[in-house]
């Protein structure tokens, strides 16, 4: 994550996170990581609940998710309850996380080059 996590704001020294299997299993450089999986905490908080493409080219990282999730050229996760828009996941915490100039395969077709969407 290089942009910004919910509740902790715009990244100076972004995180490596790894998912298995659907759940966050850590969180690694910086304090950030460590903040990301204590908010989280190690229920169905870590559950990957939401995957999401920035199409908004007016809009910039700033900091503020609200806005950070939908900048052009970036995608954002997020971590725990996705059972109020559909999912099943209710973790009492949702925390949208994101990444700027990604690349993104769906079924092994490249939809999105850094950050440029292809299709």
């Amino acid at each position: 994550m290089d942009g910004s996590i919910a509740g902790i704001g715009k990244l100076d020294a972004p995180p490596l996170l790894t998912v298995e299997q659907g759940r966050l299993v850590s969180a690694e450089g910086g304090k950030a990581g460590e903040e990301l999986l204590r908010m989280l905490g190690d229920g169905d908080g870590r559950s990957l609940g939401e995957f999401g493409i920035g199409t908004n080219d007016k809009a910039r990282v700033t900091g503020v998710i609200l806005e950070d999730e939908k900048v052009y050229g970036t995608i954002h996760v997020a971590f725990g309850s996705n059972n109020t828009f559909g999912g099943t996941v209710a973790a009492g915490v949702h925390l949208d996380c994101v990444v700027s100039g990604p690349d993104v395969y769906l079924d092994d077709k490249k939809i999105m080059e850094k950050g440029k969407l292809l299709v």
